[in-house]
């Protein structure tokens, strides 16, 4: 499944203008992060025709002639079901193409306007002015944050002063 995701993203990629990507990238973002299972459900049930599901995607995706193409790719080789990891496939290799991969701040609650305004300042001077940010709530962080780009991590959770705490009383 994932060479279809590949193949299809990557072609879909190709066929856009670099200028239209990111407006692209953010719109396969907002779709993934709150509707996946009612896209999923939607496109993989058979008691919907294929001209409602063309019809819905076309209305939801088709804002450029290039993802109306797209569409009716999927439409004419029937992988409706393949939207949802389309779009995730998609989303990670373009921010990967146009060297433009977040930085994930994992935290255990939604963080405040100031803790966020540090957050980009601090990728804003150390990584670069266009770099995304995005936040996950994990609830394995007791407190703090830790910073994920590429292969850097930078851990300012209280759980690594915990575990720093614990080695020098153990040693």
């Amino acid at each position: 499944m994932n060479k279809l995701f590949e193949v299809y993203s990557k072609g879909l990629f190709r066929s856009l203008n670099r200028a239209d990507v990111p407006e692209v990238i953010e719109l396969f973002q907002s779709y993934t992060k709150s509707n996946t299972r009612s896209l999923s459900s939607f496109f993989k049930n058979k008691t919907i025709s294929k001209d409602k599901k063309l019809s819905f995607a076309i209305d939801l995706f088709g804002s450029s002639e290039e993802l109306t193409s797209f569409i009716k790719t999927i439409d004419a080789n029937n992988r409706y079901e393949l939207f949802p990891g389309i779009f995730e496939y998609f989303v990670t290799y373009a921010q990967k193409e146009l060297n433009n991969i977040p930085v994930k701040v994992f935290v255990n609650k939604k963080p405040n306007e100031e803790v966020q305004n540090k957050v980009n300042v601090f990728v804003r001077e150390n990584i670069g002015t266009e770099t995304p940010v995005s936040y996950e709530i994990n609830d394995n962080v007791l407190g703090g944050i830790i910073l994920k780009y590429k292969d850097s991590e930078i851990d300012l959770s209280i759980n690594n002063k915990i575990n720093g705490l614990q080695t020098t009383l153990i040693n």
